[in-house]
Order: C-alpha cells, then structure tokens, then sequence
C-alpha cells in the first residue's frame, strides 16, 4: 500500500512538471477593428520534441470566428523546436470583448495567462444624406394589344406552308412509281378481265353490263396495241379493219382468232340490241375467248423495224420533255404562292423594309456588318476614329480633307483639319461646307458633345435637301462634331439618307470610336 502512495505521488509530479514545460504566447497584429476586419492571432511555444506533438485549438470563445487558419513555422534554436502557429479571426458584433482562446497540446488543455480585449466599433451607414424618391401611385394602364395576332399569323402561315408542300408533293411525279406508270396494255387488259364478274346470271342489265365491259376491254387493246380505231367501230367494220390488216402484212393474225372475236362481238350485240340472255356459261366461255384473243394478237404484231423504234425512241423523249416542262410549270406556280406567302409572312413580323433588305439587299446594311473596320488617324493635328473604310485624302485650300464616298451614296463620311484661330466661325464653316456640296433649305441645331473619353466639342446637326445625279431631289440627315484638340481644328461630319437606321448605327460607332493623342 505504501509502494503504490509513493508511485502516484510521482506521476502527479511527472505530469505537473510536464504540463508546466509550456511557456505559451499568443498575440494579435492590433486590438481594435471594425465590424468584420481581419486580426491575425498569433500562438508561440517551444518544445524538445516535434515528433509527438498533437495540436488543437479549442473552440474559441464568441462573438469571434476563425476565417483561415494557416501552417506552422518551425523554428531550431539551441536544440529546441520554437513552435508559430497563427490564426485569421473577426467578429461580426460590435463592442469590447475578450479573446480567449484554450489550446489542447499533447492531451493536455493550455491557456495563456492574460486574455486580450479586442475593441470591435460599428460601421456608420448614413442613409438620410441619400435622396430619396417619392412613393409613385398605382396608375391602371390598359392592356397593350399591338401585335397580338402576329404569333397565330405565324402559325398558320406554316401550317398552309406545310400543306401546299404537301399537295405539291402528291401531284409531282417525283415520288410516283414509275413501274405503275409503264404497264403494257397486254397486262392492262388482262388485269381488267381478272375483275370482270358476271354478278346475277338470270339479271339481262348485267349481262349487258358485263358484255359492254367486255368489249370495252379488247377494243381498248386494240387501239393502243395495233393501233386501230376500235372503239367507235361497229362489228364489222371492226373485223373489216382487221382483215385488211392481216392481207397488208401489218397483223399476222389467224382466221380462228377472228372467228372468235366474231363471235364474241355478235353476242355482245345480242344482248345490248336484242336483249338476249346468252346464259352464264356462254358468258364465261366468252371471256376465256376474248383472253385468248388478247394473247394471239400480241404475237400476231410484227416486231417494230429499227426505224419504228428510233421514231417510238424519239417520241418517248419527246414525251418525257414535255412531262418534264408540264411538271416545271406546275413547280413555278406552287413556288410562287409559297414564295408570296413567305414574302407576307416575312413583312407582317419584320416590316417592309426589313424584308426589302433581307431579299433583295442593303448596301448600308452591308456596309454596317463589315467585318474589318478601319481604325486610323487623320491630319497634321490628328484625331483617331473608327470608319467602315479609310477616309482618302482630297483636296482643299484651307486645310487637310479626307472623305468616304460622296453625298449621292446613303452614306457620306468626312474628317477636316486645320490650325485653330479662335475667331473661326464654326457655323458658317459647316454651312458653307454644304452649300459647296449643293445643299440646300438647310437646317440647324448646335449642342455641347462629350466623347467617350470626356473631350469636350460642339455638335452640329440638321437637315438638307439635296439633288443627286438624276435630278431627284434627296432628304439628307447630317451630324458634325467640331473640336479643337492638339493645336488644330477638327471637324469629322457623317451626312445619310433620312430614316436610315443602318446609317444611324454607323454614326454612333464612329462617334464612340473618337479619341485624341496627346502630342
């Protein structure tokens, strides 16, 4: 028992002379902030030993937060470990608090003997100085009802779009078959004896019906195939054409065949004049003849001489051209009510103008979209802008010209340098500028201009008329800015059709592009 008294009382000893090993500084880089300013917050001590070392820093006590916390430096002086460990902290509530902040090092809790008071002062926001707006009424506003019928327009301008694609689709031979186009007539007449039927046997309407149908069939076959008048031929002279035929040499047919069709034609007549009733079996027996008539006819036709088939060549082609011409008429027609339709479409939703410029072109237009604009400097006194294409060099005695086209085009662009005299009368200048230019009823406004760079000018602007080549007289629009920058006089003047806004968007990129090099 007294063994284990002595044991105790020396670790107690051990652990108190352990934990008192620590010498523990903490520091702050200032102790007064304001509302949300950093504080750097600053551990030191030392140690024999790094190799076993656990760190952490209790949790600190509030209204402080930790923002970042950053790695130790080590430092080895007289073979001990002199430990920095800091910390980013703030505090987000005002007034005077104080910082503490317990350490954990190897199991044990630490704290250093004096806490820091840190002073955290508001942030004054003055919101009365500021001006204030008063509170606007509720105004009823009707209901805006421009252009609400332009969605349901579009809509069904694509819908008949679709639908006369369709028709033209269906009428157009491209998607036809032509196996469908080009069946024989042998195969045509057979086919049509395949649906022929003989419906009530005893009924006299049918088999008039039925041997009408008949007849039709073969004469039909007759008139393409042999190339006789069949169809409005009575029986003999049917048969008579036929013979004649065969004696020319231009049908080897057989006198069975004729017979058959003789007999095939009689019963016919029976029964559409006389109203006779053959019977069925007569009536199938008939159309098993008229089959066989078919047949034995087409071998019965000598095969065409190669002059026969290079006229039936040439007139295969023939008909293909004029198919081929019919179906590029109808295409026109559909593709101009498309066309027309679009074009209505195109204006109700954009404009008149807007739909010109899209079909058939703007050159003000194109000139705004170009890709490369020229950035360049102009005159001995010089002023820097932005054109669509460089300004040349013309002449003038009282100073330095450089233009861009000429007042006949949309678009006229000029730049004008001279030396400064302050008795110039700017007006006048401009006026007579274009006066020299065959302006005329001109008028004027003036106003202060600042560029984008804060270098002051006048502003010039009005209205012209102006005649061009062909004798039309032309509404102008004309903007002139006037500075004196650089010991000179500069004068950069945009003149552009009335109510062109591609010009207008042309003039205010080259207004904004304006600047000046100090010499």
């Amino acid at each position: 028992m007294v063994r284990f008294k002595i044991v105790l009382i020396f670790l107690l000893l051990s652990t108190k002379a352990f934990s008192q090993s620590f010498l523990i500084e903490s520091k702050v880089d200032t102790d007064s902030i304001k509302v949300g300013e950093e504080i750097r917050y600053e551990f030191s001590f030392a140690l024999d030993s790094i190799e076993t070392l656990n760190f952490k820093l209790q949790k600190i006590n509030l209204p402080f937060e930790i923002l970042e916390e950053y790695d130790f430096d080590t430092i080895l002086t007289n073979n001990k470990y002199r430990l920095i460990k800091k910390y980013s902290i703030t505090s987000f509530e005002p007034g005077s608090f104080p910082l503490i902040a317990p350490l954990n090092i190897n199991n044990q809790i630490l704290r250093t003997k004096d806490s820091i008071i840190i002073n955290v002062s508001n942030v004054k926001v003055d919101t009365v100085s500021k001006k204030f707006f008063d509170i606007k009424n509720i105004i009823a506003v009707e209901k805006n009802t421009e252009g609400w019928w332009k969605k349901y327009f579009i809509v069904i301008s694509i819908g008949l779009m679709v639908f006369l694609l369709i028709i033209i689709f269906r009428q157009s031979n491209w998607f036809k078959d032509s196996k469908e186009e080009i069946i024989p007539p042998l195969e045509q007449a057979i086919k049509a004896l395949k649906f022929l039927e003989l419906t009530e046997k005893n009924n006299k309407q049918n088999y008039k019906l039925y041997y009408s149908k008949l007849t039709e069939i073969v004469k039909s076959y007759y008139e393409k195939e042999v190339k006789v008048d069949a169809i409005e031929s009575t029986t003999n002279e049917l048969l008579n054409k036929l013979e004649l035929l065969k004696d020319s040499g231009k049908l080897d047919i057989g006198k069975e065949t004729l017979n058959n069709f003789k007999s095939v034609l009689n019963n016919a007549d029976l029964v559409k004049f006389a109203k006779s009733n053959p019977g069925l079996d007569t009536a199938v027996q008939d159309k098993k003849l008229v089959k066989s008539i078919l047949i034995d006819t087409k071998k019965a036709i000598p095969k065409p001489t190669e002059e026969e088939l290079l006229k039936s060549e040439i007139y295969q082609l023939k008909l293909k051209e004029e198919n081929r011409q019919k179906l590029f008429k109808k295409g026109l027609k559909w593709f101009g009510v498309f066309f027309g339709i679009s074009v209505i479409g195109l204006i109700s939703i954009f404009g008149l103008q807007s739909t010109k410029d899209f079909i058939i072109g703007n050159d003000t237009k194109d000139l705004l979209n170009k890709q490369n604009w020229i950035e360049s400097s102009y005159g001995a006194y010089p002023i820097n802008l932005v054109t669509p294409d460089v300004l040349k060099r013309s002449k003038s005695d009282s100073g330095q010209l450089f233009e861009f086209q000429n007042l006949d085009y949309p678009v006229y662009i000029s730049v004008f340098t001279k030396p400064f005299s302050e008795d110039e009368d700017y007006q006048a200048l401009i006026l007579n500028n274009i006066k020299s230019k065959k302006g005329s009823n001109i008028l004027t406004q003036v106003e202060e201009f600042l560029t984008e760079e804060g270098v002051k000018s006048l502003k010039f602007f009005g209205s012209f008329d102006y005649e061009n080549n062909e004798q039309e007289n032309v509404k102008k629009e004309y903007m002139s800015l006037v500075f004196s920058e650089n010991g000179g006089l500069q004068v950069v003047t945009f003149v552009m059709d009335r109510n062109n806004k591609y010009a207008s968007s042309i003039y205010e990129r080259i207004e904004k592009s304006i600047e000046f090099k100090k010499l």
